[in-house]
């Protein structure tokens, strides 16, 4: 299991991936999304979800370095990751 962490603005933002493929989306503890799919492309977000004001979208490549994270269109983690895959 990998565990990756953001902070954004009051919010803690937590993608964590499994050995058995699976990914899940949390933003301050509380559970957005899931998928045993780890395949994203630069255009298409692995997980997402909304938060109050917040749309957040994971990019989270199959070969997990670290997930990339987008919050209302920015990039807050990782942006070249999500570039580069």
């Amino acid at each position: 299991m990998t565990e990756t962490n953001w902070t954004y603005g009051t919010h803690q933002i937590r993608v964590v991936t499994t050995v058995q493929g699976g990914a899940r989306l949390y933003v301050d503890a509380e559970l957005l999304d899931t998928t045993n799919d780890l395949y994203s492309s630069e255009d298409e977000p692995t997980l997402l979800g909304t938060f109050g004001e917040l749309f957040v979208e994971a990019f989270v490549p199959p070969v997990v370095v670290r997930p990339s994270i987008r919050v209302n269109g920015e990039w807050v983690g990782n942006e070249t990751l999500a570039a580069a895959s």
